[in-house]
């Protein structure tokens, strides 16, 4: 059997791009990079109390003690600093607080690490990968990656 003249060619299907390459711009990225210095700071301050605390312990020292309770104010000041931080930082979709939990429903596509929480996880996947998936909508987000506006202005 022959076709008609009047066929038209067989479509193409798009392939699917990987989700690295699918992930949208964040168009105000200063919240989001506050947020991570924030809690970058906070959880070396921890990590520096957790060690003043087992030298405290094993050498029993004056200043040990003095260090100890001096990171330990810092990272509770850290913690409530960067807690304000992460609550500024919304999702340009569904304005929700990818930093943080609550209560809400969290999106099948949801990242999370054991340990912690998906806010712990999202903060902790944007300062190691610069990405994050709002464990709300569901959406990946990508912080290097530049918005129209910035590309359109090359």
């Amino acid at each position: 059997m022959s076709t008609p003249a009047t066929a038209s060619p067989p479509l193409k299907r798009r392939k699917k791009l990987p989700s690295d390459t699918r992930a949208r711009s964040v168009p105000f990225k200063r919240p989001f990079i506050r947020a991570m210095l924030g809690a970058a700071l906070f959880y070396l301050l921890l990590l520096g109390a957790a060690v003043s605390l087992y030298a405290f312990l094993t050498h029993r020292s004056s200043q040990g003690g003095i260090l100890l309770a001096a990171l330990t104010l810092g990272a509770g000041l850290t913690w409530l600093v960067s807690l304000y931080l992460r609550r500024k930082a919304s999702c340009p979709l569904c304005k929700g607080t990818p930093y943080l939990d609550n209560r809400a429903h969290y999106h099948t596509k949801a990242v999370r690490i054991f340990p912690f929480n998906h806010g712990t996880t999202n903060l902790l996947r944007s300062i190691v990968r610069q990405r994050f998936r709002c464990q709300f909508c569901g959406s990946p987000f990508d912080l290097l990656k530049k918005t129209a506006r910035q590309r359109a202005r090359r």
